[in-house]
C-alpha cells in the first residue's frame, strides 16, 4: 500500500542511530546556571555563619566585660581608701622638679585601693578596718591591664588581660621624678595574680608609653614600645585607654565654710590631683624654687581648680588656674579630706633679757618682742622697750605692749609735781635751787610688766589687713631659774574683760572692728611677770610670754563682713567612672611618626565592646 505523504509535503526525519544524552556546550550552560545558582543560595548562609560567630564572639566579649565590670565595681565600692590616681609628675624643660613646666600624667588605666578586713569565714570583719598582713602592713589590691605573659613579647597569643593583684604600694620622690612603687605579696616568683578578662583573641591594645628613666627628656611615646627610643630604658608604664577608672569630676561647688570661715569643706573627701595631706602652703601658684614641693595648681586636670570670689562686686580675686592672686592668702588643702584651709598660726614671743634689772616703783622690766624663740642665737628683729615703756625704734611686729599709768612724779625735796611723760624717776628736780630727785607716786607692788597686748596684723598699715579668728588666742607664760631649771604654765582664756576681775593666771580677747584687731588683757595688778617667781624665792635668769593667734584674710577689708565665697573644680575618689571595652586582637605596625613604636592600624575596625559604669566608694569617709 503505498505510503501517504506528509500534510506540509516534507519528507519524514530518520533518527541517527546511537544518540543518547545532551551536548558538551548544553552540559556546560547548565552547570554555569547551577554555579550562579548555588552562589546565589549560599551565599547568605556563608554570610550568616560568619555573622553568628561574629555575634558569638561579641556575646563573649560583652559577658567577659561585664562580669569584669562588675568585679571591679564590688571591689572598688567596698574599698577602705583609695589611692591617689596613679602616675608621674616630671621635670619639664628648665630640668628642674617643682617648676610651673612640670609634666603630669595621671595613668587612669589603673587603680589602687584598700579593701576591709575580713575575718576568717570572709565576711568583713567590725568595726571596719584596712585589709593588713600578719605583720600589720597594709595590703592594697591593685586593677590595671598587663600581658598576659609579662616575660614574652605582646602578639595574637599574648595579648593584654585586666588583671588583679595585691600587694604594698610605696610613693617614691627623687630630683627628677615623683612615682608610686606596687611589689606584689607574692614576689616575683610566684605573684598574687587573677584575670578579670579571658586570654585569647581579646585583646586591651596601648595607647601610650610613658618612659620614667630618671634624665630622659622625652618620655611620652604613642603606641607601644619595648624600650624607650629616647634613652633606650625599658623602665615603662602603659596607658591602655580601653580601660578607665577615672574619678568623677565636680565642677564650681561652693565649699561649706566653718571654723569662723577658715576651714571650707566639700561634699566629697579624697580629691584626687596634687597630693596635699595639709601641710603644704600654697602661699604662691608657682613654688620658690627646685627644692619646694611641687604645687603649680591647673599642670593636671585632675588637680583642683580653687577660686575666691568677693560677694561685694562677686569679682574673682584668686583663681589657680588662671594665676590670679589678689587675696593675700594663705591657703592649705588637704586632698584626703576635701578640706581647704585658709589662714595661718602666728606666734610673738616677749621676752625680758638677762640679767634681770632691780625694778624699783615707777619703773618697768624692760622687754623685746621678737618673733623667735628667745633661746635661739639669731633673732632676725626685735622691738625693744626701756624700763619707761618706750620704744627704742620703729615697730617691727604686731604686738604692741599696753602699759598702766606711771602716776604722777614727786620730788623728795621740795614736794613738786612732775608730768611722767616729760621726767622719769630718779631725774634731779626741775625746781631751781631744789637738791631732791623725782620719785613716782606708784606703791610698792605696783605691775612692773605691761597689763595688755593689742594684736594688730597690719603692723600699722605696713600689711594687708587681717582678721583675727575668735577663740584662736593662746598665751604661755614661762620662766628659767639661774640653774637652769624650767617654768611654764598656760593661762586660761576668761570672758571677764574687766582687769580687776580677771584672774592672776587668766586673760580675755577683746576684739574689735570685726575682728580686724584684738587686746588680749590680765589682772591689772598681777600681770606676767618675774615677780611671779621672785615672790616665791626663785632667782630668775630668763622670762618671758608667748602669745599666739591665727588669722585669715579671706574678706573684703572695705566691707568686712563680707567673707568670701571659695569655689572648686576638682576630681573625688568617692566617685569613680568605669569603662571597659574588649576587641578583638589587631596585627599592630610601625607607628609612620615613630618606627619603634606599634600602633592599631588607623583603617582598622576591629570588633568590640564597651561597657561603662559609676560606683560610689561606700567607706571612705572625712
Amino acid at each position: 500500500m503505498p505510503r501517504r505523504a506528509r500534510p506540509d509535503n516534507r519528507p519524514a526525519m530518520k533518527r541517527r542511530p546511537g544518540r543518547k544524552g545532551f551536548t558538551l556546550i548544553e552540559v556546560l550552560v547548565v552547570l554555569g546556571i547551577l554555579v550562579i545558582l548555588f552562589g546565589m543560595l549560599f551565599a547568605p548562609m556563608i554570610a550568616s555563619l560568619d555573622m553568628v560567630t561574629i555575634g558569638q564572639s561579641k556575646v563573649a566579649m560583652q559577658n567577659a566585660a561585664r562580669s569584669a565590670l562588675e568585679e571591679m565595681r564590688r571591689e572598688i565600692g567596698n574599698a577602705m581608701y583609695i589611692y591617689p590616681t596613679p602616675g608621674l609628675i616630671l621635670k619639664g624643660a628648665d630640668g628642674l622638679l617643682g617648676t610651673s613646666d612640670d609634666v603630669r600624667l595621671p595613668n587612669y588605666s589603673q587603680i589602687v585601693f584598700v579593701s576591709a578586713q575580713r575575718t576568717d569565714t570572709g565576711a568583713i570583719a567590725q568595726p571596719l578596718s584596712p585589709r593588713v598582713d600578719s605583720a600589720g602592713n597594709i595590703v592594697a589590691t591593685r586593677l590595671r591591664p598587663a600581658l598576659l605573659d609579662e616575660s614574652r613579647e605582646y602578639d595574637s597569643s599574648n595579648t593584654f588581660v585586666l588583671v588583679r593583684e595585691e600587694g604594698y604600694y610605696t610613693r617614691h620622690e627623687d630630683a627628677d621624678a615623683v612615682w608610686w612603687d606596687f611589689t606584689n605579696v607574692g614576689g616575683a616568683t610566684n605573684p598574687v595574680r587573677n584575670l578579670l578578662t579571658p586570654r585569647g583573641s581579646y585583646d586591651i591594645p596601648v595607647t601610650r608609653s610613658i618612659c620614667t628613666a630618671s634624665g630622659c627628656s622625652d618620655r611620652v611615646h604613642t603606641g607601644y614600645v619595648t624600650e624607650c627610643p629616647n634613652c633606650g630604658s625599658s623602665d615603662l608604664i602603659y596607658i591602655h585607654d580601653n580601660v578607665q577608672f577615672r574619678p568623677e569630676r565636680i565642677v564650681g561647688e561652693v565649699l561649706q565654710p566653718a571654723a569662723h570661715h577658715t576651714i571650707y569643706q566639700a561634699r566629697h573627701a579624697a580629691w584626687s590631683g596634687l597630693h596635699n595631706r595639709g601641710d603644704v602652703e600654697l602661699n604662691d601658684l608657682y613654688p620658690q624654687s627646685a627644692t619646694d614641693l611641687p604645687m603649680h595648681l591647673g599642670a593636671s586636670e585632675l588637680d583642683p581648680r580653687i577660686v575666691l570670689v568677693n560677694p561685694t562686686d562677686m569679682s574673682v580675686v584668686r583663681d589657680s588656674y588662671e594665676n590670679v592672686d589678689n587675696s593675700n592668702t594663705i591657703l592649705t588643702w588637704n586632698s584626703d579630706r576635701g578640706v581647704i584651709q585658709i589662714g595661718a598660726t602666728t606666734g610673738r614671743w616677749v621676752n625680758v633679757p638677762a640679767p634681770m634689772a632691780s625694778i624699783v616703783p615707777g619703773e618697768y622690766y624692760p622687754i623685746q618682742i621678737q618673733h623667735e624663740r628667745p633661746d635661739q642665737t639669731v633673732v632676725s628683729s626685735v622691738d625693744s622697750y626701756d624700763k619707761d615703756g618706750s620704744l627704742s625704734a620703729s615697730r617691727q611686729w604686731d604686738l604692741v605692749p599696753i602699759y598702766p599709768s606711771l602716776g604722777p612724779l614727786t620730788c623728795t625735796d621740795c614736794g613738786g609735781v612732775f608730768d611722767p611723760t616729760v621726767y622719769s624717776p630718779g631725774d634731779p628736780c626741775p625746781n631751781p635751787g631744789c637738791s631732791g630727785t623725782l620719785v613716782s607716786t606708784a606703791q610698792v607692788g605696783d605691775p612692773a610688766m605691761p597689763i595688755a597686748y593689742r594684736i594688730d596684723p597690719t603692723m600699722a598699715g605696713a600689711n594687708a589687713p587681717a582678721k583675727i579668728v575668735p577663740e584662736s588666742v593662746h598665751v604661755v607664760v614661762w620662766g628659767r631659774d639661774t640653774v637652769g631649771r624650767m617654768y611654764q604654765t598656760a593661762y586660761t582664756e576668761t570672758t571677764t574683760i574687766d582687769q580687776a576681775q580677771i584672774g592672776e593666771e587668766q586673760y580675755a580677747v577683746v576684739s574689735s572692728d570685726h575682728g580686724q584687731r584684738a587686746e588680749v588683757r590680765f589682772n591689772e595688778l598681777q600681770p606676767p611677770s618675774p615677780r611671779m617667781l621672785t615672790r616665791a624665792g626663785i632667782a630668775v635668769q630668763d622670762f618671758g610670754i608667748y602669745i599666739q593667734y591665727y588669722y585669715r584674710r579671706n574678706y573684703d577689708p572695705a566691707a568686712p563682713e563680707n567673707d568670701y565665697i571659695v569655689k572648686v573644680d576638682y576630681s573625688t575618689q568617692e566617685i569613680i567612672n568605669l569603662s571597659l571595652a574588649l576587641q578583638r586582637y589587631v596585627t599592630p605596625v610601625a607607628d609612620p611618626s615613630n618606627p619603634d613604636a606599634l600602633i592599631i592600624p588607623p583603617d582598622a575596625s576591629p570588633d568590640r565592646v564597651a561597657l561603662q559604669d559609676q560606683v560610689q566608694v561606700r567607706n571612705l569617709s572625712r
